[in-house]
């Protein structure tokens, strides 16, 4: 039996924003990327705000990859405060900080939050509509995803405003992300018609605004497509599930401090090729390249599938992406020595058991190996 719910309400487009007028009187608490507190974007948001005689707290010691220690310091600032509305601002980081805060507050005191607000200033992690948070043990260099419906934000507010500073390389690497969501749910177990649909319009929208955006950041047009082309691959896959690509990316960003979106974006030709193994995978990559005007009608599906492969390649060669540990500085012989706490902690990521194949060590570690 398939089921499909989706709880978060999206306001999305350039006059987003209005939907802050609507609170009034309330104790809000911010959590932010620190750049983005200069910015005169933010300063917009917070005057919206404050106008509507709000009082706000920001927060906004927010490092990359959050780890524990930043999840507590964030709970004493908001245990103070006492918030009735939470805004997470910024990247996957803010937002994954925020949700763990959220959390643990909820499971350890009586804390009481009206409404969580999630405003993302990258177009990748989806983060803003998913009930899914990464947290990262720095002492052991593993990451832990949670996944609690406790974190599934109430609202999300997509404006391409948030995302027009965001540099080439932040641009580049999130949107394989977000590329990387949709393949992933799309052949996913518990995938559906509904999440099929989300995720295929989310790879069109990649295929065609990814390098305009990297090119130029001021697209306004394309930045916006992408930014719901995230949201779109977010819902496809907190209901569907992702897959390997995803469980040996959230290892080698801990073992070696690779960007996530990077990570995955040296996977994903690979894993999509393995993945087609697997004939209903096979079908749905064959029909994906098909949409996006790879290869010709008469051409089989295995054939499909390599030209798919070659074209996520071709796609993260314009992106100035490294597609190998080594071409981003990583000694073989240093990746090689994680080899086996990458297999090991793979097989235990959440991601892993919605793979639509369960892959061996071996073949995990063969995945590995391809991308060295």
């Amino acid at each position: 039996m398939n089921i499909w719910n989706f709880s978060t309400k999206v306001f999305s487009g350039m006059d987003s924003f209005d939907r802050l007028k609507e609170l009034a009187g309330k104790n809000i608490f911010i959590v932010c990327d620190p750049f983005l507190v200069t910015t005169k974007v933010f300063k917009g948001i917070l005057t919206l705000l404050v106008e509507s005689k709000n009082q706000v707290k920001i927060y906004s010691e927010v490092t990359p990859d959050p780890p524990i220690q930043n999840i507590v310091s964030c709970m004493e600032e908001l245990g103070k405060f006492n918030p009735d509305v939470v805004i997470a601002v910024g990247g996957g980081s803010a937002i994954d900080l925020t949700k763990g805060v959220i959390y643990f507050s909820k499971k350890i005191s009586s804390i009481s939050i009206e409404k969580f607000i999630v405003m993302p200033s990258t177009s990748g992690t989806g983060s803003e509509v998913t009930s899914v948070s990464v947290i990262t043990d720095k002492k052991n260099n593993i990451k832990y995803p949670l996944v609690d419906d406790e974190m599934l934000p109430d609202e999300a507010i997509l404006n391409p405003l948030l995302v027009l500073s965001s540099p080439p390389k932040v641009t580049a690497y999130s949107g394989m992300d977000v590329l990387t969501h949709a393949l992933e749910a799309l052949v996913a177990k518990d995938a559906n018609l509904f999440t099929d649909t989300l995720a295929e319009k989310a790879i069109e929208i990649v295929f065609d605004n990814l390098v305009q955006c990297y090119e130029d950041g001021n697209r306004i047009e394309s930045r916006m497509l992408m930014h719901e082309a995230s949201c779109l691959a977010g819902i496809a896959f907190n209901s569907a599930g992702l897959g390997i690509s995803h469980a040996l990316a959230h290892q080698v960003g801990g073992k070696m401090s690779i960007p996530h979106g990077l990570a995955n974006t040296m996977l994903l030709p690979h894993i999509v090729k393995f993945n087609a193994k697997n004939p209903t995978a096979k079908k749905k990559y064959a029909q994906v390249a098909k949409n996006l005007g790879s290869g010709h009608d008469k051409w089989s599906d295995k054939r499909m599938v390599e030209n798919l492969s070659r074209r996520i390649e071709h796609l993260a060669n314009q992106l100035d992406c490294p597609l190998s540990l080594s071409k981003f500085g990583i000694q073989q012989s240093t990746a090689k020595q994680h080899c086996e706490a990458v297999v090991k902690n793979a097989k235990n990521d959440f991601t892993f058991k919605t793979n639509p194949i369960a892959p061996s060590d071996k073949e995990l570690a063969e995945l590995y190996y391809a991308i060295l």
